[in-house]
């Protein structure tokens, strides 16, 4: 569905719209608070951990830890990771508590 459908809907059953999925562009935003304004904006999950994946490589460069294959590991969920994985992780969050603060809190958003 395009917006031009959706603003065509009536403003009666479009007040009704509780929830708005949407990447994180500004333009979606905007548009589904104009279309949708008793709606909650939600960012899909999929651009949400591509940010903090991000952030989380940045702040491994920053800390200059440069472990081979860390970056992947990082990335990979939790319960993704084989045992050995885990184990080399563990260990590196271990010395570097920061990263270890910003990927407990990346796991909990998955």
């Amino acid at each position: 569905m395009n917006w031009e459908s959706l603003k065509a809907q009536p403003e009666t059953v479009r007040e009704k719209v509780k929830e708005v999925s949407v990447d994180m562009w500004s333009g979606f935003t905007a548009v589904s608070k104009e279309l949708f304004p008793n709606a909650k904006i939600i960012y899909d999950r999929f651009h949400v951990m591509a940010i903090i994946n991000d952030e989380l490589n940045k702040l491994r460069k920053l800390m200059g830890v440069h472990e081979k294959g860390l970056p992947h590991l990082l990335w990979k969920n939790k319960e993704d990771l084989k045992d050995e994985q885990k184990q080399q992780l563990e260990v590196i969050l271990k010395e570097h508590s920061c990263l270890g603060i910003v990927w407990e809190i990346k796991e909990r958003r998955n």
